[in-house]
Order: structure tokens, then sequence, then C-alpha cells
């Protein structure tokens, strides 16, 4: 008998079993004489182990934990101290401490690093967990590689997404002006087609002349088609006529084109400045790093580590100290906050939605709590931070102090679009360049009147005819050096009405009269009275 009340004892030393009292039934560790067991209506030695379930629930109760926690991480996690040095804990991590407390019957002690970042440096939280300083670390943490050989990651809470807070561009970043409707590859082929196209007509009109004879039609000039592809796509009229069908047909398809395009162009361009999206420079990491910004993050986020050892955020590391702007890379569910902060220090209505976050995230990671490698907590608290997680408590404790509204959002509906002077800013260029080449070729006709240079390589036309250079030198002598106005963009004036588009105009002794020419000489004269009208050579 003895010997099997001794077996019992140490099987059930260590289990007691359910709804004891002082009243009921001793604790089995308490040496029970035979006699009080009749009397307590037990004729036997009884003892009941406990199920898995029972030595869960109860086998942190009455221990004391050190927990540690990230300082000033609101809303998720944040410290307080007493007067009496004691630290208390706040916040969403806190919270669901406060849920495994009470169901486990453990209290807990809150230890704070001496240093807020991830890596492993001595007085980090990681440092301490590895060392097993702490028990737990009950903080918002990002899941990260290459620790899984030296903690021990809880489930996953929520997921963070990492967006950039920049200062509001003043346009946005796909152009407001008139080059916005098209990108710069339509540009480039229509400005190829407009050089183009012109000689193209021209070559399609000189090969068929060639090809069907003398009597296939009028040959329009170079010139003349250039300013025809110019003037219809400024939805010019034009009074070329060609009398071929293939002629036609190039330019009963050029005026369809223009059509189109122009069509888009308006149709793009009203909608670009008045329905548009404001959208940002930046969409994705190779934005940062190859654009003119100097980025900044805070110690202890994912980003610092991330950067520091991890490779997904590679073309950070080149352009930590570089570039004009600066950029604050955290996550959103920060960033959201700290927005919230500034738009309600600020008072004057002007200044409000001075910066904006990022559509798209650059980083995504999971967060959760954190124990040592072979802590025995995480089995125990898994089930009840999991539904905190399903039930969606998580993310309701996340945003419930914000507003439900997007905080400064891309495109400012309440806000008037004005035309401003940098949506002009091409009209400005073409005018200038317009006027600064019309002054270029003014010049050049300048230079050719008063110096005769055009007239005289055309007398050098007919080399093979000495009678016609004599002829000509002659009458030069007499009457002076000519200067010829030409048009060249005119093709009535210079094919079907000669006597506009060309005249001379002679300089030297007006005493001189005019000797009377040889039936040789190039030249047509009329009487005084009379224009001069043709000059054939």
């Amino acid at each position: 008998m003895a010997l099997t009340n001794t077996l019992l004892l140490a099987l059930c030393a260590n289990w007691p079993p359910s709804n004891i009292t002082e009243i009921t039934l001793p604790p089995p560790w308490k040496w029970i004489s035979e006699h009080k067991a009749k009397f307590m209506n037990s004729t036997e030695y009884q003892c009941d182990l406990k199920n898995n379930f029972q030595i869960q629930y109860e086998i942190l109760r009455g221990k004391r934990l050190k927990i540690a926690t990230f300082p000033n991480s609101k809303p998720l996690s944040w410290v307080t101290k007493e007067i009496n040095g004691t630290l208390i804990g706040h916040g969403i991590a806190f919270e669901i401490v406060e849920t495994l407390r009470q169901r486990y019957g453990f209290t807990y002690d809150v230890v704070v690093p001496t240093r807020e970042t991830l890596l492993n440096e001595n007085g980090s939280i990681i440092h301490m967990l590895i060392n097993g300083e702490v028990d737990m670390a009950a903080a918002f943490i990002p899941v990260l590689p290459g620790l899984d050989d030296f903690v021990k990651w809880g489930i996953d809470l929520t997921q963070f997404q990492y967006v950039v807070l920049m200062k509001r561009p003043k346009e946005s970043a796909s152009g407001s002006g008139l080059l916005a409707p098209f990108e710069p590859e339509v540009w480039l082929l229509i400005l190829i087609s407009l050089i183009a196209v012109g000689p193209i007509i021209y070559g399609i009109m000189k090969l068929r002349h060639k090809l069907c004879g003398h009597d296939s039609g009028v040959i329009y000039p170079i010139p003349t088609c250039v300013w025809f592809v110019y003037g219809a796509l400024m939805k010019q009229g034009s009074s070329l006529n060609p009398d071929t069908d293939s002629a036609r047909l190039i330019f009963a398809t050029w005026w369809i084109f223009i059509m189109i395009l122009t069509s888009f162009y308006t149709a793009n361009l009203t909608a670009f400045l008045t329905l548009s999206k404001f959208t940002l420079p930046i969409k994705k990491i190779d934005d940062i790093a190859n654009g003119e910004y100097q980025w900044i993050s805070s110690e202890g986020s994912a980003v610092e580590y991330i950067v520091k050892v991890g490779n997904d955020l590679k073309p950070l590391k080149q352009s930590m100290f570089e570039g004009n702007g600066t950029l604050l890379l955290h996550d959103k569910n920060w960033l959201n906050f700290l927005m919230l902060h500034i738009e309600r220090s600020i008072t004057d209505d002007k200044e409000r939605c001075r910066y904006v976050l990022t559509s798209e995230p650059y980083l995504t990671r999971s967060m959760s709590f954190v124990y040592p490698k072979h802590s025995i907590l995480p089995p125990l608290f898994n089930p009840i931070m999991l539904s905190y997680m399903e039930s969606g408590i998580v993310r309701h404790l996340q945003t419930k102090d914000l507003p439900e509204a997007v905080i400064c959002p891309l495109n400012l509906g309440s806000k008037e679009r004005k035309l401003r002077n940098s949506d002009l800013y091409t009209t400005y260029a073409v005018v200038v360049c317009g006027f600064s080449m019309a002054a270029a070729v003014f010049t050049l006709e300048l230079l050719s009147t008063r110096t005769g240079w055009f007239v005289a390589i055309n007398l050098d036309r007919s080399p093979q005819d000495p009678l016609h250079g004599d002829a000509v030198r002659s009458e030069i002598a007499v009457f002076g050096q000519p200067s010829k106005a030409m048009y060249p963009f005119s093709h009535r004036n210079n094919v079907m009405n000669a006597s506009s588009a060309t005249h001379f105009t002679f300089r030297g002794p007006s005493s001189l009269s005019p000797p009377p020419l040889s039936s040789s000489s190039s030249f047509l004269m009329f009487d005084g009275k009379s224009s001069l009208r043709r000059f054939q050579y």
C-alpha cells in the first residue's frame, strides 16, 4: 500500500486535478491517511491526470515574463513611465498581451531596448531575443530575411505596405502642357511624317511624270508640297488642285490622317486640362534611385534593415546621400498618422495637402511578434493571435483613429484646375522659335536682295551657251545688278503666274537709256508704261 501511494504521489505531484479547493479535495502532494480518505467519501486514493489543454492553460500561471517593445511606435506600441519607475506598455500590441495575460494568468515586466533598430547590434531588440534577455517582443516587427536561424516568428498579424511621403509636385508627372496628350514617341513620329511626306509627294509626282510622259500632270515643287503638308496639319485650306488620280489619293490620304490626328489631340488635350488624374514621378523603387531625390527612413524600420542587409532595396544604397528633394520612406499606416497630425496643425486652407503619398507600395512585409529560438510561447499564443487576425480586430485597431476618407488624396477634387504659366510653356516656345526662324530667313532675304547672290547663281545655268552669258552680262553692265524676290511656298505665284512671282529691279545710271536689244537677248522689254512681266534664260 505504501508503494502504491508513493507511485501515485510521484505521478500526480505536478498535475493537480481540476476544481481543487481546501474544502473538497486537498492537493495530491499532501499526504492523506486512509482514515481521512474514507471520511471524505472515498474508499481509495484518487488522482486525475490533466490533458494537454489543461496543461497549456496553466503552464504559465504565476510566471513573470520579460516583454520587450519599442518605446515610441504609436499606435502599434509605446511605453510610459510611472512615478515609481515602472514601465507601462500601450498600443495595439499590449491590448493583445493583456488578452494573453488574462488567458494564461502570467504577469510581465516591460523592457525597452537601448537602440531602436532591427539589426543584430548590442542593445537592439533582436540582440535581446537572441541572447535570451527577454521572453518575447510585443511589437509589430516585420518578418525579415536572415533571422530565421536566430529567432522564432509568431503568426502573421497583418501586412504593412511601405510607400513614399513626398512634397506634392506643382504639376503631374505625365505633363499638363500642350505636349501632354501624346507620348514622346508619338510626337517624334509626327515630326518625322511632317518632314518626310512633302518630299514623298513630290517624288511620287516626279516618278509618274517620268514614267508616264510629260503630259501626265503638273509637278508641284518641293517647297509647295511641304507647305501643303504643314497647312493641312493646321487645318488650313489649299489652292493646289492635282490633276492625276495618284496625286489626289496622296493628298486625300494625308488629309484623312491629319483629321484623325488632330481629333485625338483636341480630345486628349481637353481631357488633360480638365479631367486628367494627377500622377507622381515615383512609381517604383528605381524611380527613387535614378531620380534626383534624397530619401530618409526611421531607425528600426524594415527599410533600414533591408537596405543594409537584404537585397530587395539594393538600388536605394546608391542614392542614400544623393539628390535634392527629400523623400520619407515608411509604412503606409505610420505615414497616415503623420499626415493627419500635420493637417490638423495647419490653419490656412491654402497650405493644406502640401504632402502626398505614393499609391503603389515599393515593399510589403508581414508583421508579427518575435520570440527566442527555443521558446515554448508561440504554440500557446498563436491560436489567440490568429483569432485577432481572422476576425479583423487587428485591422480595426490599426485604423480606428484614422478618418474613413483618404488624407490628402492624389487628386484634389475640391480644388479648381486653373491654367498655369507652365501649361503654356510649349506655346511660348513655338512663338519664340517661329519668330526666330522668321528673323533668320528675313536676314537671308535681305542679304540676297542687297548682294544679288541668288541671281548671280542662276546666271550660270546655261554655261554651254556663250551668247546667253554675253547678252546678260552686257545688259547688266548698262542697267546694273538685278535682284530677285522669290516666294518659295506659293505655287500659284511661282508656277501659274510668274509675273507676280519673279521681278527684277535694276540699279544703274538713270541717265543711261537702254540700248536696243539683239534678237539673242534673254530679256523681253516693253515700253515705259508697261511692267516687266517675264524673264527667260
